[in-house]
């Protein structure tokens, strides 16, 4: 299966000291592939992890330079009404938090590679039309989510950690720091194709591109605008129950089972009805 190994002392993971480990099984693969490439993804930067940290200590959201602007706030109000939009900004301003912070570490600082190299420099795998790529994805980022997809080509997911997997056929997937995903593509036309590795915040990208011969390249797509959260992507909206300043207003989110109902009285301490009690004196661990 497709693992990696990185260190852990001194944030050196970060500065590279990470590499794949490739393992071949005993038994033949339960699929078929005519090639094989390791798609290490990684995030770079030219700040010393120490002072990375440093920074985020003084200020959690210090590499976040995407915050919601003013003019950002009149758009959301003429989308919806003025007190609507005052009111999402007050709960997140309440909570100490910004909709926008979905990463620790950006683009601002980091280059996000792949094998190494940068989107400029432009990793390439060859291929002949008709053969069966198989590509082990592996994040080696130390805090970097990538989203990945191939323009053009169905990506179908045969193995997870190194382990295998029942295929499924997916357009696009997600990659967490230290996962890994092998996957299987057919690209049938004399062509190039973008392998695009965006970030989940939408602050840069890695990519390389599968080609016919080396020199060509496809079209890199544009970046998607970056995800602003809401209060339901953080648990908050939940029906029948009143959040502690919101305004005392409940919510109209419809999320199933979260309509609690909490009990007038505390029960007893003594009150055991209902519970079975199994023999506490028996115990099932050896020697005890």
């Amino acid at each position: 299966g497709t693992y990696w190994y990185h260190s852990h002392s001194g944030g050196q993971e970060l500065l590279g000291v990470y590499a794949p480990i490739i393992i071949d099984p005993i038994e033949p693969d339960p699929f078929l592939y005519d090639r094989d490439y390791v798609v290490l993804l990684s995030d770079w930067s030219f700040e010393h992890p120490a002072r990375i940290i440093s920074n985020l200590k003084s200020l959690g959201n210090y590499y976040n330079r995407r915050r919601r602007t003013v003019g950002e706030f009149f758009r959301n109000a003429s989308d919806k009404d003025f007190g609507a939009a005052l009111s999402d900004y007050e709960a997140w301003s309440r909570m100490r938090m910004d909709p926008t912070d979905l990463a620790d570490v950006t683009g601002e600082t980091l280059i996000y590679l792949m094998n190494g190299l940068s989107p400029k420099a432009n990793w390439t795998g060859i291929f002949r039309p008709g053969e069966r790529v198989r590509l082990r994805f592996i994040n080696a980022g130390a805090s970097t989510y990538f989203d990945v997809r191939i323009p053009g080509l169905k990506l179908t997911i045969v193995e997870a950690d190194g382990q295998y997997v029942q295929p499924v056929e997916v357009d696009e997937f997600r990659i967490s720091p230290a996962e890994t995903y092998d996957v299987i593509v057919e690209p049938v036309e004399d062509k190039a194709y973008t392998i695009f590795a965006e970030t989940m915040d939408r602050s840069g990208y890695a990519r390389g591109t599968l080609a016919t011969r080396s020199g060509m390249n496809a079209e890199v797509p544009k970046q998607r605008p970056r995800p602003v959260l809401t209060m339901k992507d953080m648990g908050m909206e939940m029906s029948g129950m009143e959040m502690s300043g919101m305004g005392g207003k409940k919510t109209d989110s419809k999320m199933p089972g979260m309509d609690m109902q909490m009990p007038k009285e505390k029960p007893k301490r003594d009150d055991m009805s209902g519970i079975v009690m199994s023999d506490m004196s028996k115990s099932e661990i050896p020697g005890s």
